[in-house]
């Protein structure tokens, strides 16, 4: 008798504590890996990028030393490198830039607009050797090229109220697979470049045409944002269909993997599959083919891969896989397909999207099969143990 009841314990404690091997403790990590894929339907074309974020100089190389020099001048914003032609007016498009970003209104001071030049080139100066020093380069002073706040540029996000004053050096433009190919090895820890994962797709996307490299260096309060960025712009100049989304399609590939950087660490907010449309009329997500997130609140929210809406405009959607405890994701799971809507509300609701398949249940289905199993044993064993007592 005694064995037959030890032997139910077991079989109960297994239904009963089993799924707590699916729980996991959220980690930190510094290193943050995206990719985005754009569908702009109001300037027709489709940008995919994969960004890499640290706060980590280790992982994104470059000294202390600079990086504590670019901190001592109060001036100073940030530091960006990119290789698109035409980086700010008056730049060749087969040129590539550095350009130092400085607080307009700091540099302004009592003593005008005058001392937007000089002052903004003097600063410049003071860094130029050692940023060609940092990404191997010869760059030579171009020109001051002056942001106003709200401008359309990449670089306005950073403008504060006040706008920006970039001190521009150029050079003669490199391909961008040997941009990438020479900064992957001087700028980012070999331990993330031997680690695959979002990498290697920044490295697909660094091969095709019409693809720039973008480095920035982003003052903070403690230590600077550092952020490697490759992208891919298709130009098409004729209508993007939406109805059917395949973003891996898209920037051709058939799966995307989290990186191995991470090894078992659970931090499923540090890689996300960010997808972005802007239609030209209003337009809402009709079905998905795994899991929607409906909230980012407990840890139970992003133990399960699916798709998480960041924003539910008809006129913005902005939706982002998360992996949870997956470490890879394939062309059909990202599959999206979009209608227009006519609705009078300003956004959809999530509750509202198909979901053609639930694969997060799968880790559960082998759970059910292995209780049942571990039940049906335990029955054997106690017939046979009735049967002989």
């Amino acid at each position: 008798m005694f064995k037959a009841a030890f032997l139910l314990m077991i079989v109960l404690s297994l239904v009963v504590f089993t799924p707590f091997v699916f729980g996991q403790d959220l980690k930190k990590a510094t290193w943050l890996e995206r990719v985005s894929v754009i569908y702009d339907q109001t300037f027709p074309k489709v940008t995919s990028s994969v960004i890499f974020q640290t706060l980590n100089n280790n992982e994104i190389q470059f000294s202390d030393q600079l990086l504590e020099k670019i901190s001592s001048r109060e001036e100073v914003r940030l530091i960006t490198f990119m290789n698109k032609g035409e980086c700010v007016m008056g730049v060749k498009q087969n040129e590539q830039c550095i350009l130092i970003s400085m607080d307009y209104q700091m540099l302004k001071g009592d003593e005008g607009i005058n001392a937007l030049q000089t002052k903004g080139k003097e600063i410049g100066d003071e860094f130029i050797s050692d940023l060609n020093t940092a990404f191997n380069l010869d760059t030579e002073f171009h020109s001051i090229w002056t942001i106003s706040p709200g401008s359309d540029s990449m670089l306005s996000e950073y403008s504060g109220s006040g706008g920006l004053v970039n001190a521009v050096y150029t050079m003669p433009k490199q391909e961008t697979s040997l941009i990438f190919e020479n900064f992957s090895e001087s700028l980012i820890l070999q331990d993330i470049t031997n680690a695959g994962g979002f990498y290697d797709t920044a490295r697909h996307l660094a091969n095709l045409p019409d693809t720039t490299v973008t480095v920035i260096i982003i003052k903070e309060s403690v230590h600077p944002m550092l952020l490697f960025k490759v992208s891919h712009v298709d130009f098409d100049f004729k209508p993007i269909d939406i109805s059917h989304i395949s973003p891996l399609e898209t920037i051709g590939v058939e799966k995307i993997e989290r990186t191995k950087y991470f090894k078992d660490l659970f931090v499923p907010l540090n890689s996300v599959f960010q997808v972005l449309i802007f239609p030209n009329e209003p337009s809402k997500i009709n079905t998905v083919e795994t899991n929607v997130i409906q909230k980012l609140e407990t840890v139970e929210d992003v133990s399960e891969k699916g798709w998480y809406f960041a924003s539910t405009s008809y006129n913005k959607i902005d939706a982002r896989f998360l992996f949870g405890t997956e470490k890879n994701v394939s062309a059909d799971e990202l599959v999206l397909t979009v209608k227009p809507e006519t609705s009078l509300n300003d956004n959809f609701s999530v509750e509202n999207i198909q979901v053609n398949q639930q694969n997060g249940g799968e880790s559960y289905v082998v759970l059910i099969v292995i209780i049942v199993a571990a039940i049906g044993a335990a029955l054997f064993y106690l017939k046979g143990y009735k049967r002989n007592h």
